[in-house]
């Protein structure tokens, strides 16, 4: 069964941009001469000014255009270098999983508030949450993820291991809770500006594609840590040395697919 599309969010600066590219214009033409293979009207977007024109074509564009895997968003980023060897990003469409990492110190400072209740008693958990708590206290605190993981990960081994009057996984579930009602993601300086870190896992690709949205989009997205989506990018380059990916994705339009609700008879 087909699924639904709900619309999130749009770059308002970028819809013409996005009309632009022949192949989406032929789609948003062909649907101007056929009203049949128009997409449902773009709705009203919360706290966003967004002209209905540019909402329709661009809700359009997400829900009929083909989405290409990551492969393909390479093979575009190739073909954008012109014969003067000056880059352009290229505009893709791409769906699949997408996901929001927590930030890491939030994820530790949500863990001791989570654990600290439990510490009496059980020496290895309380000196796990010391160590934590002395470290969120260091004057300056600038840290790579990784040791603030290994903290995290050292509360959480110290909770799993005596049996408590919680269910099984209590503290993971707290923790993400906690994190997600709070909008605690990860966030990155991308082209000068705050953006979310996000990854979109393709139904075709063995890794996930990297994807930065603007930080302020944080309280417009669905309450959920990942969702299958669709989403217009820009494809750049690589511009984090410290990142596995070869090419990050700035989103530009985002869309949620959602199973399609079959009414109760």
């Amino acid at each position: 069964m087909p699924e639904t599309l709900e619309l999130v969010w749009i770059d308002p600066k970028s819809a013409a941009r996005i009309r632009r590219r022949p192949p989406w214009q032929r789609l948003v033409d062909d649907a101007g001469r056929d009203p049949r293979a128009a997409a449902p009207a773009g709705p009203e977007l919360p706290g966003q000014t967004v002209p209905a024109e540019d909402r329709d074509d661009v809700f359009l564009i997400l829900a009929r255009a083909a989405a290409i895997d990551g492969h393909v968003v390479a093979a575009a980023l190739s073909d954008a270098v012109r014969d003067d060897g000056k880059f352009a990003p290229p505009l893709v469409l791409v769906a699949g999983e997408l996901r929001f990492p927590f930030d890491e110190l939030e994820a530790l400072k949500a863990a001791v508030t989570t654990a600290t209740p439990f510490v009496g008693g059980d020496e290895p958990l309380k000196a796990a949450v010391a160590s934590a708590n002395d470290f969120l206290k260091t004057p300056g605190l600038l840290t790579a993820p990784a040791v603030v993981e290994a903290l995290t990960d050292r509360i959480r081994q110290a909770f799993e291991r005596v049996r408590r009057a919680v269910p099984s996984g209590y503290l993971d579930t707290q923790v993400e809770r906690a994190l997600l009602e709070h909008r605690r993601y990860q966030r990155r300086t991308f082209g000068g500006a705050p953006h979310l870190r996000a990854l979109l896992q393709g139904a075709g690709d063995k890794a996930p594609m990297l994807v930065y949205l603007p930080a302020d989009l944080a309280t417009k997205l669905p309450l959920y840590q990942r969702f299958p989506a669709r989403l217009i990018a820009a494809a750049h380059l690589s511009m984090d040395q410290f990142e596995p990916h070869a090419f990050a994705l700035e989103a530009l339009a985002l869309a949620r697919q959602i199973p399609r609700i079959t009414p109760h008879r």
